[in-house]
């Protein structure tokens, strides 16, 4: 493993490794004290090299990207959501011809949260210490202490890969994999669609009609500004806060300051949220409705819970792996979501049809 901080070494490594078939890939990161995660570390590994890639020096990444989103190399991860979050926030786009080795790992008889230091040892009888996972990696230098932890997430990734990869073969069960991280990359969530963050509000869905509308303006207000400043959500108003204040009717700004508790929001900032409350014609109502759909039978969603249940055991496959209450709600509902696409719909549709008709 050798660590990248000179443009020179980038441009040698990428250049030694362009015409791999696959690549392991990892990333830390923080964003304790910010609004965006902040990119400290890329380390890549192929079955021969390992480099951790400096990114806080004055370097040009231009060229790793340009690797990252060859669509023609594989690029082994684990639990990978965060990282594509900020492949995303850096260059408005995903990666494609991804492999995250926790999704696969569900497939095979893991549990669908498995994290990377149990699946190595069950996998590969390999141990690795994650002494690190709380580090400060915005701190240069870096310590030896981390290095080690971060060459340890991607040196027998690859080899992890090929592993459960002959297990899915066996099973027949490599498509639906690759269906599953497909899904994975098409998909916009974090900071990559903002639009419906506001559901996360803690207290937000028991609202109603115009309480509900002011909640979900300050939610949106508090999401641009935490952007702008740079700072976590939270550190601007809590949630309880916009709980409180949309509760309450024609507040003044003096009002609505004495219920934000931070001193992050100057007076001209709260004027201008007030002023945005009452004279603001977006029309939230219709996407505040949370989707609550048609009213669904307690004997349906028992009857399609308890078959996921029956089939999982089957398949040595985790239930939720199969399908979370939402999708069993929205398939009940609507026979729409993922209980009727792909491998799902080819597994499940016939008995879960014959199960509600």
């Amino acid at each position: 493993m050798y660590l990248i901080e000179e443009q020179e070494s980038l441009d040698h490594f990428l250049n030694d490794i362009k015409n791999e078939a696959c690549i392991a890939v990892d990333t830390e990161f923080t964003r304790v004290n910010s609004y965006y995660p902040k990119l400290c570390l890329v380390q890549i590994a192929t079955p021969s090299l390992i480099a951790c890639i400096d990114c806080l020096c004055e370097i040009d990444l231009r060229g790793l990207w340009k690797l990252i989103f060859d669509k023609r190399i594989e690029k082994i991860m684990h639990s990978c959501s965060q990282d594509l979050e900020i492949f995303f926030l850096l260059n408005n786009g995903i990666p494609k011809n991804i492999f995250d080795t926790q999704i696969a790992a569900a497939f095979i008889g893991h549990s669908s949260q498995v994290g990377f230091k149990e699946l190595l040892e069950e996998e590969l009888n390999v141990k690795i210490e994650k002494s690190q996972t709380r580090s400060d990696w915005s701190k240069r230098p870096l310590a030896k202490a981390q290095l080690e932890y971060a060459s340890d997430d991607v040196e027998d990734l690859i080899e992890l890969a090929n592993s459960i990869k002959d297990k899915l073969i066996e099973l027949n069960r490599n498509e639906w994999v690759k269906e599953e991280c497909e899904d994975l990359i098409n998909k916009r969530t974090g900071l990559m669609d903002t639009s419906e963050i506001w559901k996360k509000t803690k207290g937000i869905k028991k609202l109603k009609h115009m309480q509900l509308r002011t909640a979900i303006l300050i939610s949106k207000w508090r999401e641009e500004k935490a952007a702008e400043k740079d700072i976590p959500r939270k550190w601007l108003i809590d949630d309880h806060e916009i709980i409180s204040i949309a509760k309450k009717e024609h507040l003044s700004p003096e009002a609505m300051q004495d219920l934000i508790s931070s001193n992050r929001l100057r007076k001209e900032e709260i004027i201008k949220l007030n002023h945005f409350l009452e004279f603001s014609e977006e029309n939230t109502l219709s996407s505040g409705r949370l989707n609550k759909g048609k009213r669904i039978k307690d004997d349906d969603m028992s009857a399609v819970s308890n078959y996921l249940e029956s089939r999982s055991i089957e398949l040595q496959i985790s239930k939720d792996v199969l399908g979370s209450k939402k999708d069993m709600q929205n398939f009940i509902a609507n026979r729409a979501g993922k209980l009727n696409k792909g491998w799902r719909r080819e597994l499940l549709f016939k008995d879960l049809e014959n199960l509600l008709n």
